[in-house]
């Protein structure tokens, strides 16, 4: 719909402690240390929507890097999922590594306890403001819409053990799995661990919406009528059908989808198009089983607007943080590792009905 817009809040996860997102602010200052801007991302075309890209270029990250093995993980993803593969764009490269360098030194120094989208402009590293202004200052179009997802975690053996762990997390939340997998276009991905106070490494995507974008773009946030769509019959799940090694539990975020559960399994996640004012996806029945026949207590989280329609089952995202077109399915424990599950969804997207049920095996850890 073409006044929707999808706000992205901050993952906030180390495995030793919760980091809270969001918070700070500032103005213009000194950016000492922070990425210098960059070049060479692709010209905007501001026109209509676009489907799912099935092929990019490839990227000009150096080989073995966090960032190379970020870009093909994350893509391999979406490409499996339906949502459509991700550019690579320079600019907002420069605008998730100078984050990247802004979150790694204040927490390595003390001078923040959480991660946050705003940058202060008293601190170290400070570049600025908000991910729209980082981006706009490395160079990107005042038309694009950006959106930005950050994370911090323990030291990793390799740059592919970092790459994981960082799209993991978000692939192994709710809030965050809904943004690294929505309609952005682009990315630029930060990574830093270098900071002797701070021994773990932080880790920032940007991304980047040009295509149907209309109105002024938030200060974090993409336009869900806009970016690549799926078509109107797709229907986009995660875990994947006949993913391996699936995650047992939800990855802890700010906000926290489900404050009142002590320790909630990896979510089952259901998409489908929502571009359109009063596009809605409605929830019939969205159950998660395991191989012995028992059905895996959950909570059905639903957008507000969906409940209407939804089974009584169903429950309002209590964040209001979800667009229209989603539904999430969070058990109530950790699953089983090495268990075979079969999720079943049914439910209809603007009337019309719609069900999907596929298996897929959770990991040993």
């Amino acid at each position: 719909m073409k006044n929707q817009k999808i706000a992205l809040p901050a993952l906030s996860l180390a495995a030793t402690m919760m980091l809270a997102a969001c918070g700070g602010g500032g103005g213009g200052s000194s950016n000492t240390g922070a990425a210098a801007p960059a070049s060479g991302a692709s010209t905007p075309v501001v026109g209509t929507a676009i489907a799912p890209q099935t092929s990019v270029p490839a990227s000009t990250y150096a080989a073995a890097t966090m960032q190379s093995a970020a870009f093909s993980q994350l893509n391999a993803y979406r490409l499996a999922m339906g949502v459509g593969e991700l550019k690579q764009d320079t600019i907002l490269d420069s605008a998730a590594q100078a984050h990247a360098l802004y979150l790694d030194a204040n927490l390595g120094n003390g001078s923040i306890t959480a991660l946050s989208h705003n940058e202060v402009s008293t601190l170290s590293n400070y570049y600025e403001a908000t991910p729209l202004s980082r981006a706009q200052k490395a160079g990107a179009p005042v038309t694009e819409w950006i959106g930005e997802e950050a994370a911090a975690g323990n030291p990793q053996a390799n740059a592919t053990a970092y790459a994981s762990d960082c799209i993991g997390q978000y692939l192994n939340s709710v809030y965050h799995l809904e943004g690294a997998t929505s309609n952005q276009e682009t990315v630029g991905i930060g990574f830093t661990q270098s900071t002797a106070n701070y021994v773990n490494y932080t880790c920032v995507l940007d991304y980047g919406q040009v295509s149907g974008v209309s109105g002024t773009p938030q200060g974090n946030g993409l336009d869900q009528a806009a970016g690549q769509q799926m078509s109107t019959t797709a229907i986009a799940t995660s875990p994947l059908a006949n993913e391996t090694g699936v995650a047992l539990t939800l990855r802890a975020e700010s906000p926290n989808s489900v404050p009142d559960v002590a320790a909630p399994g990896r979510p089952v996640f259901v998409r489908v198009r929502a571009d359109k004012p009063g596009d809605v996806l409605t929830v019939t029945s969205f159950t998660l089983t395991a191989a012995n026949g028992s059905v895996v207590p959950a909570r059905i989280i639903v957008p507000r607007a969906a409940l209407t329609g939804s089974t009584s089952a169903a429950t309002a995202d209590v964040n209001n943080e979800l667009p229209s077109g989603v539904a999430f399915l969070v058990p109530l424990a950790p699953l089983t590792a090495n268990t075979t599950y079969t999720a079943s969804f049914s439910g209809a997207r603007d009337g019309s009905p719609i069900s999907k049920s596929w298996p897929y095996s959770t990991g040993a850890n």
